[in-house]
């Protein structure tokens, strides 16, 4: 099973910097796909592939251009209902119900009746919050309320990093199979020098059997994105997850970022992809 992740910065149907995206996504060939940061999805995409897609809301109120997208490919693989999960926090499932678009997740089945409950993730590079901007939507939802249970302890902000992994944290990710990734905006370089909870992110995964297959395969972090300024040079930040429970773990075979895309294919994105094999 080939399963990838991949922010295709903002891949929609008419350029042909957009068209040589998709033409990079369908050789990578995955099982899988989870993408983050799609205007709008090909007919040759869809010709392959089963699509659950969703466009982003802003805390504001606004619905983004650009979306959130969980692929299984045809005909092996189908999309079922969504992933159960329920945060025992009533706001924190308040606010994924309010503002959809940025995890989408699903059961996938083949059909030899195995089964996968997968997460797309874009958390959003800004926090939760109600600001002199924001229309009155989000207000009600934390209006009086504690989010010190949910927030980052090094950090004033609350992210929705934290809203995933509340929402995780009621779902059974010990059991069956499990894989969550995407873009998590989140990197243990930014707790230099300051600790601003990057690695709690990933610490409270870990606690809930969640690990990522990079780190895993390779031993340490590798870095996925280097920005629109940072173009000339080599990518810096680890943004971009793919973590698995146990079981999918033990079938993880190989880890490539980037995969076996061209130097010149590289710059189709601000991203690399993550493709990881399992057996």
């Amino acid at each position: 099973m080939r399963i990838l992740t991949w922010n295709t910065d903002a891949a929609t149907l008419t350029t042909t910097k957009s068209a040589a995206k998709w033409k990079a996504l369908l050789e990578f060939s995955p099982d899988i796909a989870m993408l983050q940061e799609v205007n709008a999805l090909p007919p040759t995409v869809h010709d392959h592939y089963h699509v659950a897609f969703a466009k982003a809301h802003f805390f504001g109120g606004a619905k983004a251009k650009f979306g959130t997208a969980l692929l299984a490919r045809k005909p092996e693989w189908s999309i079922g209902p969504e992933v159960t999960w329920k945060s025992k926090h009533h706001w924190v499932n308040q606010i994924q119900a309010s503002f959809p678009g940025w995890l989408v997740g699903r059961q996938v089945e083949n059909r030899s009746g195995g089964c996968l409950s997968a997460v797309s993730v874009h958390a959003p590079a800004f926090a939760v919050e109600c600001d002199a901007d924001s229309t009155p939507e989000l207000c009600p939802i934390l209006d009086g309320v504690d989010v010190k249970p949910v927030q980052l302890q090094h950090n004033p902000k609350l992210w929705f990093t934290e809203i995933l992994w509340s929402l995780l944290q009621g779902a059974k990710t010990e059991e069956g199979n499990w894989i969550v990734a995407g873009d998590f905006n989140s990197s243990t370089l930014f707790d230099k020098p300051k600790n601003r909870g990057n690695r709690e992110v990933i610490s409270r995964l870990n606690a809930l059997g969640l690990v990522d297959c990079v780190f895993k395969h390779h031993g340490e972090r590798q870095p996925t994105f280097w920005g629109k300024s940072q173009r000339h040079r080599s990518p810096i930040h680890q943004l971009d997850y793919v973590y698995a429970n146990t079981p999918m773990r033990a079938r993880l075979r190989d880890v490539a970022v980037g995969g076996r895309m061209s130097e010149e294919d590289r710059w189709l994105s601000d991203h690399l992809p993550i493709v990881c094999e399992f057996g």
